[in-house]
């Protein structure tokens, strides 16, 4: 099976796939952007970055909507998602109709230190 643009959305990637230990690494925020696609001033929620160790410790950013709910004391603990939506989404090579890459992306209601 080949996928693209429209396969990707319809691919439901497990939770389990992240593992369960998410160390935070950071908290950045993430920006609105108007129906021309040009980013505001106005902060959409936030991205918490957190490292996978199951996925050869690369970094994923979990997006959650409104207010900010961890800050720099929270990093380096291990934390826990309310609701985690995991999917996948092609990058594709500028100006061409080819994916270069299949990538993970996350979303999330909530977030809490664990550290257990």
């Amino acid at each position: 099976m080949e996928l693209n643009n429209v396969t990707c959305k319809k691919v439901i990637v497990s939770n389990e796939t992240l593992g369960n230990h998410l160390r935070l690494y950071s908290v950045r925020p993430y920006y609105h952007y108007d129906e021309h696609n040009v980013r505001t001033d106005i902060i959409d929620g936030y991205s918490y970055s957190v490292i996978c160790p199951t996925l050869e410790n690369n970094f994923l950013g979990v997006k959650i909507p409104g207010k900010q709910l961890l800050f720099d004391d929270s990093y380096d603990h291990l934390v826990q998602f309310d609701n985690l939506r995991v999917g996948i989404y092609p990058r594709f090579a500028r100006g061409e109709n080819r994916i270069l890459s299949i990538n993970l992306k996350a979303a999330a209601d909530g977030v809490a230190v664990c550290d257990n």
